[in-house]
């Protein structure tokens, strides 16, 4: 495990950016096989155009940061992990509703459902997934990154990145407002 001091002396704004980006394209693609899976077409399912789903990213990066040191049992990591999913969850559909008038996801049909915003079984799928990663996945991750790609490489993608997100961001603002 990561220890808390040693990760906050080393998080800078580009390496949690980078998180984010490589977590939102991971939910992006979970959400584009998924719809494939269930409906046999190739749905882009997100508010953005481009192949990421900033919820995911956003909701694995608060596991990360919050939850790593914090929680020790198994059992206290998943229903931190299913927590925090489902408020961020809650908070992102009741924010773009009011912003853009409109539902991304609705999960009214399904059981134990909170206003159609968030469901017991997403939530439960989410603190699976969020132990995976915050156990198992993240800190894989940093060890390949690390001993994989070059300092420079990586902060010249981010570069990139970056300004290919903030662009698909305004597009997808803009074109939401219409």
């Amino acid at each position: 495990m990561i220890i808390v001091k040693e990760r906050l002396n080393t998080l800078d704004i580009p390496t949690l950016f980078s998180w984010f980006i490589i977590y939102s394209s991971i939910g992006w693609i979970y959400e584009t096989t998924y719809c494939y899976l269930t409906t046999g077409k190739i749905l882009n399912r997100g508010f953005l155009y481009g192949p990421y789903c900033p919820i995911y990213g956003l909701s694995i990066l608060f596991m990360i940061l919050l939850l790593t040191d914090r929680c020790k049992n198994i059992v206290t990591l998943f229903l931190s992990c299913a927590l925090v999913a489902t408020v961020l969850e809650y908070i992102s559909s009741y924010w773009m509703e009011m912003v853009f008038n409109r539902r991304w996801w609705n999960y009214s049909n399904m059981m134990f459902n909170i206003n159609g915003r968030v469901c017991l079984g997403a939530s439960i799928l989410f603190g699976i997934c969020g132990v995976l990663f915050v156990r198992y996945i993240h800190p894989a991750m940093i060890r390949y990154i690390r001993n994989n790609i070059p300092e420079l490489q990586l902060r010249i993608a981010n570069k990139i990145i970056l300004v290919l997100f903030v662009i698909d961001v305004l597009f997808s603002f803009r074109m939401s407002l219409i």
